[in-house]
């Protein structure tokens, strides 16, 4: 399946991240020796250790396998954007002269062999792929995925039917940092959104705007965009082919008779000449329905049939940390969330509101990035303040270095709400045993894109403890 038979030996650098690992289990899958590096042990690491893969995670040269370094003609090299420009490792193999490509070039480089449906968008385009993915691979059809996130029911983010060597069929995310989805040039194009996001690549809106238009350009079929985001990239006047509108009202493709409860949501879809009736999603969220007319329209573009698509919607499961019901007490609910983006905190907190109108809703959020906190720290404030009391944590850096004045106070200052304080993981459980004694309901949050997932088990069982001891 892999077209890369020059080579014996592929080493990840940054093979701990969501799309890296998803190529790294692949490279293996196919029998290539696999190594690399990450900076942290994290969940996916001592997965991929398990799958006899080696990984270091420290940054410097004794770290890379003697096999590596002694046979650099064999060896490719498989970066992330994320890795920092001075890292050791990479240098290495940059000034011995190793074969080295970007995940991006090397995804783009797969793609070419099959029917490839990319799905692009700054919100959306994670579960909108995992659905897809899912009908494919419940439809029986010789498919691979690569998703970027955990797929509740298969617990992996790489996904596939049948053997490797018979894939027809592939889901990729195009991701719009870095430009990385100019890499693609799919069969079948989605956009999910294009609001702006990744000031580090983008320092005007517009930028970003084209980078979409000029991935929308290199589809080879047919184009599937959000109707917002289609009016926002002017597609009507920049795109000389047919071009599918999707959202809840206005589209092309639009849901009708929509039901929504906090575990399932049901909706009939009316296409441009398919309609499906009360099909049952089994996660909630108005904005899963729209990714699922984008995920449907798809799968009946390939040729699946509607009594295809509805029974494998029926059984989706869903994306680890997108609006994950974590644990429910008589009095509190937490619920787990991975919406790093202003838009995508107020979609979060508009459907939990709905769903749980009489509930006080808390939300403990951990901005991602100083670039994102200084361009939108006020409309991360304006969404956060749907909510009746925020904490905020510290920035996650992620890959970046800190920036001079850009720090989590910032969008405290500008809240609203009517409590909120700025507090380090450490207090956070001393603050919301505070609200422990506070009569009613209460729905709590934890949100964003860094290691607060790795902490929500934590705060489970803090939470726990605390509204165990309130009389």
């Amino acid at each position: 399946m892999l077209p890369f038979n020059d080579y014996d030996f592929v080493y990840f650098i940054g093979i701990g991240g969501i799309g890296m690992s998803a190529l790294a289990q692949l490279f293996a899958k196919q029998g290539y020796q696999v190594f690399g590096y990450d900076q942290s042990p994290s969940a996916i690491v001592s997965q991929l250790r398990k799958e006899g893969i080696l990984i270091a995670c420290e940054d410097r040269l004794e770290a890379i396998p003697d096999i590596i370094c002694n046979h650099p003609s064999q060896t490719l090299v498989i970066y992330t954007p994320a890795i920092p420009a001075d890292s050791p490792i990479l240098n290495y193999f940059k000034e011995v002269g190793y074969k080295i490509q970007s995940r991006a070039e090397i995804l783009g480089t797969i793609s070419k062999q099959f029917v490839t449906i990319a799905v692009a968008g700054t919100h959306g385009k994670t579960t909108t792929s995992a659905m897809i993915a899912h009908i494919l691979h419940q439809s029986d059809l010789p498919m691979v995925a690569f998703v970027g996130g955990m797929m509740q029911l298969y617990d992996t983010n790489l996904l596939y039917n049948h053997s490797l060597d018979n894939v027809q069929f592939m889901v990729a995310e195009a991701d719009e940092f870095n430009r990385s989805f100019l890499h693609l040039k799919p069969t079948f194009s989605i956009v999910t959104a294009a609001d702006a996001d990744h000031p580090e690549t983008y320092t005007t809106a517009a930028q970003m705007e084209a980078s979409f238009r000029e991935f929308v350009c290199q589809n080879q079929k047919n184009v599937l965009i959000q109707h917002r985001a289609a009016d926002q990239l002017k597609i009507a006047t920049h795109y000389n082919m047919p071009v599918l509108t999707y959202g809840l009202e206005q589209g092309n493709i639009i849901a009708d008779n929509i039901s929504i409860t906090p575990h399932q949501s049901t909706f009939d879809y009316l296409g441009t000449d398919t309609t499906i009736a009360n099909i049952v999603l089994p996660i909630a969220g108005l904005y899963n329905i729209e990714n699922a007319l984008a995920a449907i329209t798809i799968c009946l573009e390939v040729g699946l049939t509607a009594s295809q698509i509805q029974t494998a919607m029926a059984s989706f499961p869903g994306i680890k940390r997108r609006f994950s019901f974590v644990c429910s007490h008589v009095q509190y609910l937490l619920i787990d969330d991975y919406a790093h983006h202003p838009v995508e905190i107020s979609a979060l907190l508009h459907s939990v509101k709905k769903l749980y109108p009489s509930s006080r809703i808390t939300a403990i959020f951990q901005p991602h990035l100083f670039s994102r906190t200084k361009a939108f720290y006020k409309t991360f404030a304006a969404s956060l303040s749907l909510a009746d009391q925020v904490f905020i944590l510290p920035i996650y850096p992620a890959r970046e270095a800190p920036m001079a004045g850009i720090t989590a106070q910032l969008i405290f200052d500008e809240l609203t709400c009517s409590r909120k304080a700025l507090v380090t993981m450490g207090d956070l459980l001393t603050e919301l045993a505070s609200d422990a004694t506070m009569q009613g309901h209460q729905v709590i949050l934890t949100i964003g894109a860094g290691d607060i997932g790795a902490a929500v088990s934590t705060i489970a069982a803090g939470l726990q403890q605390i509204f165990d001891k309130v009389p």
